[in-house]
């Protein structure tokens, strides 16, 4: 029963209530370059509702509201860019990459920001 009471515990001060229900109570490092994906592009539409010109910062850390599937295939691109990385082809500093749901295809701009 002790682990449980502690899970409990622990769990409930990792947590905040705001309106509209519980976030966690983290915050990420800045490490690295920031990265930012634009959508760009979509063929269908998205199943978690993005739109072209929508924007997020992404990095190993976070993935904020960006969808968990896509980030599962880009989080290579994403830490090559915050860590200084470099690609053979095209701009060092962008990269496009499109949505594995071959139904509902969206487009998105991965861009290093130095800071």
């Amino acid at each position: 029963m002790r682990p449980v009471v502690s899970f409990i515990l622990v769990w409930e001060q990792g947590f905040k209530k705001q309106e509209g229900g519980v976030k966690m109570a983290v915050s990420y490092p800045k490490i690295g370059n920031k990265v930012i994906a634009k959508v760009i592009d979509m063929q269908g539409e998205c199943s978690i509702g993005m739109k072209v010109g929508d924007e997020f910062e992404l990095s190993i850390h976070k993935c904020g509201d960006f969808c968990g599937y896509f980030y599962h295939n880009i989080f290579g691109m994403v830490n090559t860019l915050q860590f200084g990385g470099t690609f053979p082809i095209g701009d060092p500093d962008v990269q496009v990459w499109e949505c594995p749901n071959s139904k509902n295809r969206v487009k998105v701009e991965l861009r290093r920001v130095k800071e």
